[in-house]
C-alpha cells in the first residue's frame, strides 16, 4: 500500500508574500534616495531645534574725539582819541576882560568856540603857560606872569583832562607860584591831571598815568629852561637837564604804562620851524621810549614831523602848536595849532593809529561898549568871512590864515 503525501502550501500565497518582501524593500531603499538626493527628512524625526535669536545690540559707535576746543576769539582793539592845543597865555587884557562886576573872574565863555570839539576826545590837554596865584596883588603881565586862579575853573568846565604847566615863564612867581597852582588844580579840580611841576620831591617822583579805554597812557612834560631865576629845590620844575635821568624817568614808565607821551616847552620864539635842539632831544626822548612829543612855547605854529627810531619804530612829533588864546597882537601869533591823535592797542601792542595837526585862530574882538574884549579861539575849520571881520588884528583874514598854515606844513 502506498504513504499517503504531506499536504502543501498553495503557490498562490507564497507568491503573494514574496511580491510583499520585495515592495517593502523597494521602498525602503527609495526613501534613502530622496533623503540623501534633496535632503529631506522625514516628518516622524524629532524637527531640530530652533537657534535662539541673538539678542538685539545696541550699534557699535566709533570712539567719540572730543570736540576741539573754540579758540577764544581776539580781543577787539582798544583806542583811545587824545588832542592837544597850544598855549594858554593869560595876558592882562585878556584878565580885565574876564573881570566880574562883583569880584573875581569868569574866563569860561573865551573856550566857549573850542568846547564842542574838546568834548569830543577821550582826553584833552593844554598848556598853562602862565602860573597861577592865589594873592590878588600878584596877579601880572608880560614879562613876569601871574593869573588868578579862576583859569583852573574854566578849563575844568571846558572839559580839558591835562594840564601841562613846565615852562619859562612857571617859575616867575618863585614857589608861591609852584605852590598855589598845583593847591589850587588838587582842590577845585582833582579830575585834572597837572604835568611838569610839583611841591614835594615824593611828588616829582610819581608818575602821572591817565588810564582810559583800557590804556595806560604815562605822561611827562620838560621845559628848556626858566626866566630870571631857579627854584632852590631842582625837583619842583620838570627840565631838560639830565638826559640820563629823563631816560629813567621814561623807563620806569613803560613798566607801568602802555604808551607814553611827552610834552615838550622848547623852540625859538616866532619861529616856523624847529631848530637842532627841538630836533636832538626828539631823537633822544623817541631813543628812551616816548611814543608821541607834543611841543609848544614859539608862540607860532610849527610842523607835524616824526623821529625814526632802531627797530623801525617811528614817533609823531608835534614841533610847536602855537599860541592858543593870548593877547600878542601879530598875524603871525594868530594861527595856532590842535594835535588829534588816536591810539591803538590791540595783540601787537600800543602804537599811534592815526595823527593830524589840525589848525587853529585866536580871534580878538573888542567891545566898542566897554573897551574890553571878547577872545573865541576856535579850530580854523570855523573860522567864517564874517567872524574874521570882527577880528582886531590885520592880516588875519580866512584866506591868509588858511595860506600862513599851509606854508608851515609844507615847509
Amino acid at each position: 500500500m502506498s504513504r499517503s503525501a504531506r499536504p502543501r502550501k498553495p503557490s498562490w500565497l507564497l507568491g503573494l508574500i514574496l511580491l510583499a518582501l520585495l515592495l517593502a524593500a523597494v521602498s525602503a531603499g527609495g526613501l534613502f534616495v530622496v533623503r540623501e538626493a534633496f535632503g529631506w527628512q522625514p516628518f516622524s524625526r524629532a524637527a531640530a531645534p530652533e537657534p535662539e535669536p541673538v539678542p538685539a545690540q545696541e550699534p557699535v559707535q566709533a570712539a567719540e574725539r572730543p570736540a576741539p576746543e573754540p579758540e577764544a576769539p581776539a580781543e577787539p582793539p582798544k583806542t583811545v582819541t587824545l588832542m592837544a592845543l597850544g598855549d594858554d597865555l593869560i595876558h592882562n587884557c585878556i584878565y580885565w576882560s574876564a573881570e566880574l562886576p562883583e569880584g573875581g573872574y569868569d574866563f569860561t565863555r573865551f573856550f566857549s568856540d573850542i568846547r564842542p570839539t574838546v568834548e569830543q576826545y577821550d582826553i584833552a590837554c593844554i598848556h598853562q603857560e602862565t602860573i597861577l596865584v592865589r594873592d590878588r596883588a600878584l596877579i601880572s603881565n608880560y614879562p613876569v606872569f601871574g593869573t588868578p586862579v579862576e583859569i583852573a575853573d574854566a578849563l575844568r568846565e571846558t572839559g580839558f583832562d591835562v594840564v601841562s604847566c613846565a615852562g619859562n615863564h612857571c617859575f616867575d612867581k618863585g614857589e608861591t607860584g609852584i605852590r598855589d597852582t598845583i593847591e589850587t588844580f588838587r582842590e577845585s579840580c582833582p579830575e585834572i591831571t597837572l604835568l611838569g611841576i610839583h611841591d614835594s620831591q615824593a611828588d616829582a617822583r610819581e608818575l602821572r598815568i591817565v588810564e582810559k579805554n583800557g590804556i595806560r597812557i604815562a605822561m611827562f612834560n620838560y621845559t628848556y629852561g626858566l626866566n630870571y631865576a631857579q627854584p632852590k629845590n631842582a625837583w619842583m620844575v620838570d627840565t631838560f637837564s639830565d638826559e640820563q635821568a629823563i631816560a629813567e624817568d621814561l623807563r620806569r614808565a613803560h613798566e607801568q604804562a602802555d604808551f607814553v607821551v611827552v610834552f615838550a616847552h622848547w623852540g625859538e620864539e616866532d619861529t616856523f620851524a624847529p631848530n637842532s635842539y627841538q630836533t636832538g632831544w626828539a631823537e633822544a626822548l623817541a631813543d628812551a621810549g616816548a611814543d608821541l612829543i607834543i611841543g609848544c612855547h614859539t608862540h607860532t605854529l610849527q610842523p607835524l614831523g616824526a623821529v625814526e627810531c632802531a627797530g623801525g619804530r617811528t614817533v609823531p612829533v608835534f614841533f610847536s602848536l602855537g599860541n592858543f588864546l593870548s593877547h600878542q597882537i601879530e598875524a603871525k601869533n594868530m594861527l595856532g595849532g590842535m594835535a588829534s591823535v588816536t591810539i591803538c592797542k590791540d595783540a601787537d601792542g600800543t602804537r599811534v593809529e592815526s595823527c593830524e595837526l589840525l589848525p587853529t585862530v585866536n580871534v580878538i574882538i573888542r567891545d566898542p561898549d566897554s573897551g574890553w574884549y571878547n577872545y573865541r579861539p576856535m579850530l580854523l575849520s570855523d573860522y567864517t568871512a564874517d567872524i574874521a571881520a570882527t577880528h582886531r588884528v590885520e592880516g588875519c583874514s580866512v584866506e591868509q590864515m588858511n595860506r600862513l598854515y599851509e606854508q608851515i606844513v609844507k615847509g
